[in-house]
């Protein structure tokens, strides 16, 4: 089953769809954004299995915390497993 949304883009990634659906690698610019969809992971279910682990062996030392942070690239003021 498929649920019709909005979604704003940028023109430059509307052209790239529309490129895609041209050269026949894709049906539909809404094809084309269900496949980048599809093989995106699931980060909000990665974070729940982080978090659980995490809470199973007790929390993580802050500067273990802070080298996977710098290592990802992620922001290091704010917790994407949260303070454990």
């Amino acid at each position: 089953m498929s649920k019709r949304i909005t979604v704003s883009v940028p023109d430059e990634v509307v052209a790239k769809a529309q490129r895609a659906v041209e050269a026949g690698e894709v049906d539909s610019v809404s094809a084309y954004f269900s496949r980048l969809a599809e093989r995106e992971p699931d980060w909000v279910s990665a974070r729940e299995v982080v978090d659980g682990l995490i809470e199973e062996i007790g929390g993580v030392p802050d500067d273990a915390r802070d080298w996977a942070r710098a290592a990802l690239g992620l922001d290091s003021g704010s917790s994407a497993a949260g303070a454990a």
